[in-house]
């Protein structure tokens, strides 16, 4: 993909350097040429200079052949604009602002903005962390609510393949033997040792 990062502070430059790693093709734009710094001697995209909201700079970048942007500057109303510039003039399929205040965030999505709010997200996390039982790990995938646990094997356990064992309300994922991490397969025979992954949703 051809992708442009508005912003190379810590998140930009940041997440410039993983996009260009996983061999994306990525242009970064920021006003101030010490923030390139940032992206290291291994960068391999291409830096450009200069205010993000300049139709120039934006077409040197190559916005009207880009796949996606992402515009995560400290300047939440650039963002934003540069997001809608590249949504509804040049049709970038896909565009990702970074806001700031949790109840613009909102507002923007409502618009049609596929917005980024850290504060949302550091929220969202710390509340999982607090809430979540001890020992239990979820994560959201879908509508489902999915918890990964670990259990010890039970004497009636041991001996057994994991296919023989009666499983009813959960899924055991993986097996962590001697401290590896092993995913789970049908023939496995369960040792005294291990500690089973189990996944279960709610």
């Amino acid at each position: 993909m051809y992708i442009i990062v508005v912003g190379c502070g810590k998140v930009g430059s940041n997440l410039a350097k993983e996009l260009s790693m996983n061999n994306h093709d990525v242009v970064v734009i920021d006003s101030d040429p010490e923030k390139f710094t940032q992206l290291g001697s291994g960068f391999n995209g291409k830096t450009i200079l200069g205010i993000p909201i300049d139709e120039e700079i934006l077409l040197q970048a190559g916005i009207e052949k880009a796949d996606a942007l992402a515009a995560v500057s400290p300047d939440e109303n650039m963002n934003i604009m540069v997001c809608q510039i590249a949504k509804e003039i040049y049709k970038i399929p896909r565009v990702i602002p970074r806001v700031y205040d949790p109840d613009r965030d909102i507002f923007f999505q409502q618009l049609g903005l596929n917005t980024m709010c850290l504060t949302s997200l550091a929220v969202a996390h710390a509340k999982k962390i607090l809430e979540q039982k001890s020992g239990d790990i979820w994560h959201t995938f879908g509508n489902k609510n999915i918890t990964f646990r670990y259990i010890k094997p039970d004497n009636g356990s041991i001996g057994k393949l994991i296919k023989d064992l009666p499983v009813t309300n959960y899924l055991i994922f993986a097996v962590i033997k001697e401290e590896e991490f092993v995913l789970a397969s049908p023939n496995y025979k369960v040792n005294k040792d291990d500690m089973l992954v189990v996944a279960e949703y709610f």
